[in-house]
């Protein structure tokens, strides 16, 4: 009961307390100059544009600037307004009661009230929507709107993580136009049709031209008054870090929002003036296998068979657990600048775990478990390792993983670099592929990986069916008291590196890069990327 009570005096104390964004802090000190276009380099195209579904990080920063929730985080971790004033919680845990505010519309001119909340959390818990986030919600047992400015989710069970997940869980809660959603179809959404992409943030989506740009407007009734301070945002594609260094160092990009870490000396030292920001290690970097493959071919089937490979837990250890040397990979690939690290989720994670004993660097283990499994010089292990163009580290990864393998003897990785759209179409709708590398979502908690790792979620990465990890999780989420739920993580992340479920490498740091005319932008890693305090100094 006590934890219940301390949960509930939290949230009446922070909704009490929000911080009220009409009134953000400057981080400059100068007078902010209105206008101007923020132009910023993605260094991968997106996916597509129905913010509820689409993987990626370049779609969440868009959905995060057009879009609204009903609350944000800030860097330390507090809870703070967005359409919501305020809220609160029962002592049990189970009833959450957000306000609105009454001065927030959408794009279209509706309002942003307790029916379109409604309407957007629903939309993300239907099974036909197949949101990644769905797995998220299903401690909700209902939202019931009480008048156009009081909105209560129900839930089942205590969720120790709802606001986390509201705020910053990917995208975290964005709030979609009942009107506009029911008007358009999903594939108009995908596709950036206009009038079909309609938020209730700062800016405007204007326009999507693949392979070219993606263009914001400012939205004169945002309900930040004076807010946003830019006229527009360009966001254009520039696959190649070398490419859009020249393209920095020229002046011809303002920001670019995801940087490769071993190219970050080079440009300080092209750009001395460059204002590089990065935080805590809390995105892990993964040499994921693929545990189970569809019984009947078809992708996304629920009826499973292990991967001719590595379904063999024998094989998964040997390979991720003894057969890499994570301290050689951080010292090549990141010049030394990030943590050797097994456990599920980074050094910079809430209850992270370290489990680094569990997986020491033994060569002769691996040779045996390799030959348990039946592999040898007359039958080598012979597997894809498969890397994506967005970061050129994950490439040079890949390529010391394989030459770490192939010292022992009869593994043979095969490396093969592909482009981000195509890894996560591969990967996220049950695609053929054997082993990759990629630093996947940056985390707020554990709890916050359990959309790409639990059985029963869609975008789960490993595709095992362990019953046994989803009731870690349902555990872990369920607990309200902070040192019993660490506890429970503890189990959760030894159990995963026991079965090599989850094959984490390293933390991978992470890189934004802004031009010193670039003023007001609050760095929060890849959780909040928000630009409508952003103003240009020139």
């Amino acid at each position: 009961m006590r934890s219940r009570r301390s949960l509930a005096a939290l949230a009446l104390m922070t909704a009490v307390l929000t911080l009220v964004l009409a009134a953000p802090p400057l981080a400059d000190a100068q007078t902010p100059k209105r206008g101007g276009t923020l132009r910023v380099s993605y260094g991968n195209e997106i996916a597509h544009l129905d913010f509820h579904t689409a993987p990626g990080y370049e779609m969440m920063w868009v959905a995060m600037n057009v879009g609204c929730g009903l609350v944000n985080i800030t860097p330390d971790g507090k809870f703070v307004a967005d359409a919501a004033e305020s809220w609160s919680s029962t002592p049990d845990g189970l009833l959450w009661t957000f306000k609105l505010r009454k001065n927030v519309i959408f794009h279209d001119g509706t309002p942003v009230d307790a029916t379109a909340v409604k309407f957007s959390i629903d939309r993300l818990m239907d099974p036909n929507t197949k949101s990644g986030m769905r797995t998220f919600y299903e401690s909700v047992h209902s939202v019931e709107v009480m008048d156009p400015q009081t909105v209560q989710i129900r839930l089942k069970q205590p969720y120790a993580f709802l606001l986390h997940m509201l705020a910053a869980y990917r995208t975290g809660l964005i709030l979609y136009s009942p009107t506009a959603t029911q008007k358009f179809t999903v594939e108009d959404r995908k596709q950036g049709k206009p009038g079909s992409i309609i938020g209730c943030g700062p800016f405007k989506f204007i326009e999507w031209v693949k392979g070219s740009h993606l263009a914001m407007e400012r939205f004169d009734k945002y309900f930040v008054p004076g807010y946003p301070i830019l006229d527009r945002i360009i966001i254009r594609v520039i696959k190649d870090p070398v490419t859009e260094m020249a393209a920095f160092k020229n002046g011809e990009i303002d920001f670019i929002a995801s940087f490769s870490p071993e190219h970050v000396d080079t440009l300080k030292a092209q750009v001395p003036r460059a204002n590089v920001m990065t935080g805590k290690e809390t995105t892990p970097m993964l040499a994921a296998m693929k545990v189970t493959v569809p019984a009947d071919g078809k992708p996304m089937s629920k009826e499973r068979k292990p991967h001719p490979l590595f379904g063999d837990v024998r094989v998964r250890k040997a390979i991720g657990c003894y057969g890499i040397d994570r301290k050689e990979i951080v010292k090549i690939a990141f010049k030394g600048q990030a943590t050797p690290w097994v456990g599920m989720n980074p050094p910079g994670t809430l209850d992270t775990v370290d489990v680094n004993h569990l997986c020491p660097y033994d060569q002769a283990k691996a040779k045996q478990l390799l030959t348990e499994a039946g592999y040898g010089p007359s039958k080598p292990l012979t597997f894809e390792l498969m890397a994506n163009t967005e970061k050129s580290v994950f490439n040079v990864i890949a390529t010391v993983i394989r030459d770490q393998l192939s010292r022992l003897g009869f593994v043979n990785a095969n490396v093969r670099v592909v482009d981000k759209v195509h890894w996560m179409n591969t990967t996220l709708q049950d695609g053929p592929w054997d082993m990759y590398v990629e630093d996947l979502l940056s985390l707020l908690t554990l709890d916050s990986n359990g959309y790409l790792s639990n059985s029963t979620s869609t975008w789960s990465h490993p595709r095992h069916n362990d019953p046994k990890v989803d009731e870690y999780y349902a555990r872990y989420a369920r607990e309200l008291d902070a040192g019993k739920r660490k506890a429970i993580a503890k189990e959760l992340v030894e159990y995963m590196a026991d079965k090599m479920y989850w094959n984490n490498v390293s933390g991978s740091p992470f890189y934004m890069v802004a031009q010193p005319w670039v003023k007001g932008y609050t760095y929060n890693a890849e959780f909040e990327v928000h630009w409508w305090t952003v103003w240009l100094d020139k």
